[in-house]
């Protein structure tokens, strides 16, 4: 799908997104610890390699590293691997991180002959697709595990949005207002998205970008079967890093898969 929201919101207006992703990167040091214990309890703990799959500026693999584990970050964006570049150094951890430029529905091609113990996908980074490209990753990430790893996914919950479906937001980061106007379509599980970015000048708001996303949302069950299609064995499901049971209300949705 080439020419598509992700390439628009990801690449052509990137430095827009990252300063939300700049302005997130304490808050995924929390997240991370609570995904380490996850990685431990399934035996992968200090010094296992872990391949954060659509890491953009590595907020949860340069965390990973601080902890000891070994990360492969990849990312589309040129953009935010060169950042995540920096933040490694400037982390201490550029000896055990490392962020390479590569498409998620590529990634079997691009970390060819590469085994890791885990790979995570955090923040609602799959869905972006149909759902055969959905089940092709998952796919060529069982193809990048050793016997018996395991697959990680944290994503927004189709039950919860669909339950709690708002229409509008609006958010402020530093000097940029981000307006979001949101269609979402049960019969397709798909959110519709607009999103508007609106930089802060002195007499008011000046547009900066306006880019289309299109989302596809899943149940619990819907993934399970996605990745069982793709191979994994499903393990385990939790509705936030305190391990607490997936809810209707949970707005988050965490799988743990693992290959044969």
């Amino acid at each position: 799908m080439a020419g598509d929201w992700t390439e628009e919101l990801f690449i052509r207006h990137g430095d827009l997104y990252q300063v939300l992703l700049e302005g997130m990167f304490p808050r995924a040091e929390e997240e991370t610890r609570g995904l380490a214990r996850l990685l431990a309890g399934r035996g992968f703990g200090t010094g296992a390699a872990v391949l954060d799959l659509n890491c953009r500026i590595g907020r949860h693999a340069i965390h990973l590293a601080r902890l000891g584990y070994r990360v492969v970050g990849v990312d589309m964006s040129p953009r935010y691997i060169q950042r995540a570049g920096q933040l490694a150094i400037e982390h201490g951890v550029a000896g055990d991180s490392e962020f390479l430029v590569a498409d998620a529905r590529k990634v079997g091609e691009a970390l060819s002959g590469r085994k890791f113990d885990a790979v995570i996908n955090m923040f609602t980074s799959l869905g972006y697709y149909d759902e055969e490209t959905d089940r092709s990753i998952i796919r060529q990430c069982l193809g990048l595990v050793r016997s018996g790893g395991i697959f990680v996914l944290e994503t927004g919950s189709r039950d919860s949005i669909s339950r709690n479906f708002q229409p509008f937001g609006v958010f402020r980061v530093d000097d940029l207002l981000l307006l979001h106007e949101r269609e979402f379509s049960l019969e397709t599980s798909r959110m519709k998205t607009v999103w508007t970015f609106l930089e802060t000048i002195d007499e008011g708001y000046r547009l900066s970008a306006e880019i289309h996303l299109n989302h596809r949302f899943y149940c619990l069950h819907e993934l399970i079967r996605l990745f069982e299609e793709a191979g994994w064995h499903y393990r385990a499901s939790y509705r936030d890093f305190e391990f607490r049971e997936p809810s209707l209300d949970g707005n988050r949705l965490i799988l743990v898969c693992q290959s044969p």
